[in-house]
């Protein structure tokens, strides 16, 4: 029987990056996104980032399709950034 894998949250980094909007490190469960997108696009961008963390066997194509299906639904239902105070 295999075993569970546990729930380990993913550390998120803020940098700016003049080539690309997000990274992903697996072996490091971190992902790194720049801060100067628009609300939509982050919520695509970490999507892609968390599946390349979460699900790295998957190929380019199958991260981005999930990435796009995710920020899609999250996008309508009224997901945004969260104002800091």
């Amino acid at each position: 029987m295999a075993r569970k894998k546990r729930f380990r949250k993913i550390k998120i980094a803020w940098k700016r990056s003049e080539t690309v909007w997000g990274m992903a490190y697996p072996d490091e469960h971190r992902i790194e996104l720049d801060d100067r997108m628009t609300d939509v696009t982050l919520i695509e961008v970490a999507s892609h980032e968390v599946a390349h963390v979460v699900l790295p066997v998957l190929d380019e194509e199958a991260v981005e399709l999930l990435g796009r299906h995710i920020a899609d639904v999250l996008t309508r239902l009224g997901f945004r950034r969260a104002v800091e105070e």
